[in-house]
């Protein structure tokens, strides 16, 4: 028989300590730094303005009921050359009040188009097959920069018939993809003073030194920094600044582990947790009581023959309580997400009882990671 190789047996036992070692947690994917960070002075700017949507089958506002509806119209055909008493009686039922929305990215200029949200304002049912009229759109300082216009795009319905209807998202929304069109330019500037401020969408102290760090090795030092743990200051030297940010902009950076964070919305019994959760051993006993009441509503009447009797409603109540067995479950301790999802599936409950559950898990440092309520 031949002789075991050593070599053969090192890389059996080295392959050995690979598959059972302790899993360690995985770096941040590598970005750029553009993904996490903004330039001053160049915010994204909302716009909003007043409108109709005219050519509704049916579904329109009810103009006794919205007079601001039966307004419009008038103003609209005034301005139009058709003159109309303010006395006259209207009930289009094919045109509803809107509220146009629009959200401007940042450096935009006159001409170009933007996505806008129409709103239903009335009482008009769907928007469904509607177009919405010419409508001037303001910023926050009252000043049009935009005019939306179009056929809407509606991705829910309502149906009904012999008084009974159904619906399916919400028919009294729609969109306009690049809907309006830029008419006024929207100052922004990225620098000032040849200093340029990059913000941070989430302020840390490790990140914001990274980026400094970073930009500093690729473009000489004290070219930038690390002001506060929102905001990294750069000083442009160059005769390029479109050029110099694009190149900052574009730098690769692996950005620091996110905080474990648990995101519960107490309403819905939702709950979002991010990958740097984990759990600790911990006992969890639930159940839960059920209260059951019925009432029968009976006729009470006098006898036969009687003088004075009164024939009464009678209401008799039955209350049942029951509770369910409890459930004792021993969650084990988990180091990724997957099992932290596996061992709160293995309790059963419902999301209200989970959000619960979550809370009471926290309060007893049984899971780690930071919790928001919303």
């Amino acid at each position: 028989m031949a002789a075991a190789n050593p070599f053969q047996a090192l890389a059996v036992l080295g392959l050995a300590a690979l598959l059972f070692a302790p899993a360690r947690p995985a770096a941040a994917d590598p970005t750029t730094i553009g993904t996490l960070v903004s330039v001053a002075g160049a915010p994204s700017n909302q716009l909003y303005g007043y409108g109709l949507v005219v050519g509704l089958p049916g579904t329109g506002d009810q103009t006794t009921e919205v007079p601001y509806t039966q307004q419009a119209i008038l103003n609209m055909l005034r301005n139009m050359g058709v003159a109309l008493p303010t006395v006259t009686f209207m009930q289009p039922n094919d045109v509803a009040s809107v509220m146009v929305t629009a959200e401007v990215p940042p450096f935009s200029h006159a001409g170009q188009h933007v996505n806008v949200t129409v709103s239903a304002l009335g009482n008009a049912t769907s928007l469904n097959g509607g177009v919405l009229l010419p409508t001037p759109m303001r910023g926050g300082n009252g000043v049009i920069y935009a005019q939306a216009q179009g056929p809407l795009l509606v991705s829910g319905f309502t149906a009904g018939a012999n008084g009974s209807t159904t619906s399916v998202n919400v028919p009294t929304v729609g969109s306009l993809p690049g809907g309006a069109i830029m008419s006024t330019t929207i100052p922004a500037s990225s620098s000032e003073n040849g200093v340029t401020q990059l913000l941070l969408n989430t302020p840390s102290y490790q990140t914001a030194q990274q980026v400094a760090d970073l930009v500093n090795a690729a473009y000489g030092p004290d070219t930038a920094n690390a002001i506060s743990p929102g905001e990294v200051d750069l000083q442009d030297n160059t005769a390029d600044p479109v050029r110099f940010i694009a190149g900052v902009l574009s730098l690769p950076i692996s950005p620091a582990a996110q905080e474990p964070t648990i995101v519960v919305d107490a309403q819905s019994g939702t709950i979002v947790m991010n990958a740097g959760v984990s759990l600790g051993p911990a006992v969890v006993s639930h159940g839960d009581l059920t209260v059951n009441i019925q009432t029968t509503n009976s006729v009470s009447q006098p006898n036969p023959f009687t003088r004075g009797g009164q024939t009464v409603g009678v209401q008799n109540s039955v209350v049942n309580a029951s509770q369910g067995k409890a459930s004792v479950v021993a969650l084990p301790k988990t180091t990724t997400l997957a099992d932290v999802a596996r061992a709160l599936n293995a309790v059963g409950a419902t999301p209200s009882d989970l959000v619960a559950i979550i809370e009471a898990l926290e309060q007893a440092g049984a899971i780690n990671g930071k919790l928001k309520v919303i």
